[in-house]
């Protein structure tokens, strides 16, 4: 029954997040003739305050717009891509002391680490095809190719659960379940509950 019901507020959540990016997007298209009268306001005398003005502003949409996109890939590196452009923005546009341009340049070089690096050895960790708990059984077995069985569980993860209480096993992050020759694996469990399955036998991207 919570499998169902984290499927469905999945679900909700996930129209909630649409909304709110077409929301942000109007927003970003009626600032964005904001940002056209501002750039005729430079055309009379540029003067750098004035050009500041309209850098940051401009900043200011395309950290919205990648906001959005944050939003509907849900991505680490679109989360990194949000605070490089929030970072560039305040070194751009602000006037700071050196201090704090100089924490500001590493700041940004550490997040640049954190995106090549750190995400890059998560990623090779987990091998084979990864899905959310929450995916309808009907549709992994679309999405993995396997002949995943019906009638047991609504959902992904829990086939694996009832997996677990057949063979009287606790549900452990990183132990596999195998069904009709199928393994499966709990790449992700929080508090008791499997969020990410993984399948070691089905390569994706």
């Amino acid at each position: 029954m919570k499998y169902i019901l984290r499927y469905y507020i999945s679900r909700i959540s996930s129209y909630i997040e649409i909304y709110l990016s077409v929301v942000i997007l109007f927003g970003v298209a009626i600032g964005s003739f904001g940002l056209i009268r501002k750039l005729f306001a430079l055309l009379p005398v540029v003067k750098i305050d004035i050009f500041h003005d309209f850098l940051g502003f401009a900043l200011a949409l395309v950290i919205a717009v990648e906001f959005v996109k944050m939003l509907s890939r849900h991505t680490p590196g679109n989360a990194i891509e949000v605070l490089l452009f929030a970072l560039a923005r305040k070194l751009v546009v602000s006037e700071e002391s050196s201090l704090d341009l100089l924490l500001g340049v590493i700041a940004i070089g550490i997040l640049f680490a954190i995106r090549r690096y750190l995400f890059a050895a998560e990623g090779s960790a987990v091998e084979g095809f990864t899905i959310s708990a929450a995916t309808l059984v009907s549709k992994a077995r679309k999405l993995t190719g396997f002949d995943l069985p019906t009638g047991i569980a609504y959902t992904v993860g829990g086939l694996v659960a009832h997996i677990a209480k057949e063979e009287q096993r606790k549900l452990v992050e990183g132990e596999e379940y195998v069904i009709n020759g199928i393994r499966m694996r709990i790449n992700k469990l929080r508090d008791g509950i499997i969020e990410t399955i993984g399948f070691p036998d089905r390569n994706g991207d």
